[in-house]
């Protein structure tokens, strides 16, 4: 087991857990950190934490469009990449350790 800190804060460690090995509206992503994780962010804070998320090349984004009732609406998709996966598996086997250390079982998988 390593000692060196995951990659993750606490707050991307959520967002990728969430993302999975699904692909999600950004709409839906904060939908799901509030109901999953009790975690909410303002719409800027939000989308500043994904675009940080996918310079690190821990998500991959991208739009897609569609009509609703003649408005054209763009919404942002994420997807976790090959990179983000890694950082994610890290993550939890990193505090796996630490708990395990103590009896405590964490709450993800």
């Amino acid at each position: 087991m390593s000692d060196n800190l995951p990659d993750l804060s606490h707050l991307q460690f959520a967002v990728l857990d969430v993302v999975g090995t699904s692909t999600i509206s950004g709409k839906e992503l904060r939908k799901a950190l509030l109901a999953e994780h009790g975690l909410k962010k303002s719409g800027p804070a939000f989308y500043q934490l994904m675009a940080r998320l996918e310079e690190a090349k821990f998500v991959e984004g991208w739009y897609e469009q569609e009509v609703i009732d003649g408005q054209i609406i763009k919404e942002r998709n994420y997807k976790i990449t090959a990179s983000g996966t890694r950082a994610l598996n890290q993550t939890k086997t990193f505090y796996r350790g630490r708990t395990a250390k103590v009896g405590w079982r964490p709450a993800f998988s």
